[in-house]
């Protein structure tokens, strides 16, 4: 087994640390949801669907790793909610 640089080492624990991070974010997707509606209803605009999804992909691509793995989830939550309405 080949022994691993410090800078692979410490490259590896921050790739690990970041998925953590990322994976317990990811329960706070009410929260993240709630927000863009808030924000959106805040800004006078009408909370549609179409505006829900296009806020919560603007908060994914955020450099917050919280809030973009909220983002990520909340719009996975939603698609899947659509994808199962009756009709839908």
């Amino acid at each position: 087994m080949a022994k691993k640089s410090p800078e692979q080492l410490a490259q590896e624990f921050e790739g690990r640390k970041a998925k953590g991070l990322a994976k317990g974010a990811a329960a706070y997707w009410p929260n993240v949801m709630a927000n863009a509606v808030l924000r959106i209803a805040a800004a006078g605009g009408e909370v549609s669907l179409a505006s829900l999804s296009e806020a919560l992909a603007r908060d994914a691509e955020t450099a917050e790793i919280e809030r973009a793995a909220g983002a990520t989830e909340a719009l996975a939550r939603l698609r899947q909610a659509v994808a199962r309405r009756p009709g839908g």
